[in-house]
């Protein structure tokens, strides 16, 4: 028998909590495009490392990091939910507190997610000029930590 999964375009959440941002109150970004890649992970180191040593051995280090970016390719909307106007906005102000990224995700009708501590704008381009189409802008924030649900259940249970 076939296994199919369905998902349904643009049913996902990204949710930022932030001291510096609507005074700490949880906003819902808005400004993905519904054609397209709208969020990437991106790990900061692998976890795994083989060093190959000269006799054809190998010594192989692993590690539990789980610190790296998100990328979102946003369009910017000039309201409260504007992803681009929040990371220029923490971009000016300095950010020296990190916030909190939750992104869920609904697939074949179950409702999972990832949350993000420790988030900080890493990039964000000032201005973007383009034709005949709202332009897109890759809005880069750095993590400490990402917990997926999955994790976050386990650790509740013990």
């Amino acid at each position: 028998m076939s296994n199919h999964t369905v998902i349904a375009a643009g049913q996902f959440t990204v949710t930022l909590t932030h001291p510096l941002w609507n005074s700490g109150t949880p906003t819902t970004i808005g400004g993905f495009k519904l054609e397209g890649q709208m969020v990437q992970d991106q790990q900061l180191m692998d976890n795994s490392k083989v060093i190959a040593l000269a006799n054809g051995n190998t010594i192989t280090i692993t590690n539990n990091n789980k610190s790296g970016s998100l990328t979102f390719n946003v369009t910017a909307t000039n309201g409260d939910d504007d992803m681009v106007k929040i990371a220029k906005f923490l971009k000016r102000v300095g950010d020296s507190v990190g916030g909190t990224i939750r992104i869920t995700q609904e697939i074949n009708g179950a409702t999972s997610g990832d949350t993000y501590t420790a988030c900080t704008v890493k990039s964000c381009p000032n201005r973007i000029i383009q034709g005949n189409d709202a332009a897109d802008y890759a809005v880069v924030w750095n993590y400490g930590e990402y917990t997926p649900d999955s994790e976050a259940s386990e650790d509740s249970e013990s």
